[in-house]
């Protein structure tokens, strides 16, 4: 069962490619009551309303530990859909290099990664339970091209 940590952080911003307002989440999800993953999720107004969702995963979490391994994905319209549709990316790609995302899998590598399971139960649970972010992609002022 995942969970989202309480008091996740939520940054408004200007998007520096197209100028309109943006809203990051960054928090923390728990699987069964232990440390599963960091996500980040990008709220956009690009092309409709998108998100691009980050995930860092570790078997450890450890100090210092070099095994974090980041998927990515985007969450928004696609071309033919009525509805949003989510695929991957490049992982944190609008992220400076950093440990804290380790090893930032290509689109290529995340679909025959181990975790790519995990990954997209994180992108379902955080579409459904972060307020912010359901209400961005679902909400009543959502709007996909």
């Amino acid at each position: 069962m995942l969970e989202i940590e309480p008091g996740a952080r939520v940054t408004e911003a200007t998007c520096h490619h197209c100028g309109e307002p943006m809203t990051r989440v960054a928090g923390f999800i728990y699987q069964n009551g232990d440390a599963h993953a960091i996500y980040f999720a990008s709220c956009y107004h690009h092309e409709g309303h998108e998100v691009w969702i980050d995930a860092v995963f570790s078997p450890t979490w450890a100090d210092g530990a070099d095994d974090h391994v980041t998927f990515g994905c985007r969450v928004g319209t696609v071309e033919g859909k009525s509805e949003p549709a989510a695929s991957l990316v490049t992982a944190a790609a609008a992220f400076d290099e950093s440990a804290t995302f380790g090893q930032k899998l290509t689109r290529e590598e995340a679909l025959t990664h181990p975790m790519v399971g995990d990954f997209w139960a994180l992108v379902d649970h955080v579409l459904t339970h972060d307020a912010v972010v359901s209400a961005h992609v679902y909400g009543p002022n959502a709007k996909f091209a």
